[in-house]
């Protein structure tokens, strides 16, 4: 499934996406889970559990938006997603 991201405020986090608005993201599944999955398989090491932590829960730190809509983290895993979905992610405050 294709799906477009924005990353906000966290251009360190995956190299090759800090000049672009947007990157078209190509992933197996349909779910909020699966997208994360494939995302963090792209960090390096010491970056894997940005998005996911040991036991496969979404991390607090990151807040989503799924189509203008703001998608609460225990709700984000079983999210489905369509395909051109624009899923932005940036860090919560504090």
């Amino acid at each position: 499934m294709k799906v477009r991201i924005k990353f906000i405020g966290m251009p360190e986090l995956l190299p090759g996406f800090e000049d672009k608005k947007e990157v078209q993201v190509d992933f197996a599944g349909n779910t909020g889970k699966d997208l994360l999955y494939h995302l963090s398989s792209k960090l390096e090491p010491k970056k894997k559990n940005f998005f996911l932590n040991d036991q496969g829960e979404f991390s607090l730190g990151v807040v989503v938006v799924i189509n203008e809509r703001i998608i609460p983290g225990s709700n984000l895993l079983t999210q489905k997603l369509h395909g051109n979905d624009l899923i932005e992610l940036s860090l919560a405050p504090g």
